[in-house]
């Protein structure tokens, strides 16, 4: 008879009181970033920015080399659009007489962020001016 009356004292806890409040509150902040989450993609692919690529050259710095300089240039693509196979030539003038080009492409350029790259020079590129510009690229 003790058994029977130990079950009538102590009801069975339902299994949500079980849960701990802290359980809970990390639920709620987890589901709470899930759809912040989504709700960032559906706004971007309805109205995101939808502006062609529009790429920035900059050079980052020159370095010399045993056969030659090294320019290091970055690619900044400002524009709501990407780009692929971006293809960038780059001259190094003196007095507006073009002494050498030399040409680099980027694979992928995403859209509002920036790559690095690299053109050789067998002339030092202090004693001049570099020249950026982009000749074109082709859609993803």
């Amino acid at each position: 008879m003790s058994a029977s009356s130990d079950s009538k004292t102590h009801p069975k806890k339902s299994h949500m009181a079980e849960i701990p409040r802290m359980e809970w509150i990390i639920s709620a902040v987890g589901l709470a970033i899930v759809v912040l989450a989504i709700s960032v993609l559906i706004y971007e692919a309805v109205a995101g920015d939808k502006s062609p690529p529009d790429v920035k050259l900059t050079v980052e710095t020159i370095s010399p080399l045993r056969n030659g300089f090294l320019v290091k240039i970055r690619a900044e693509n400002e524009g709501g659009e990407p780009a692929a196979r971006v293809q960038v030539k780059a001259e190094l003038l003196e007095e507006d007489k073009v002494l050498e080009e030399s040409d680099t492409q980027f694979e992928y350029l995403p859209p509002h962020s920036s790559r690095d790259a690299g053109v050789f020079f067998t002339t030092d590129p202090n004693h001049g001016e570099v020249r950026l510009r982009a000749h074109g690229y082709e859609e993803p």
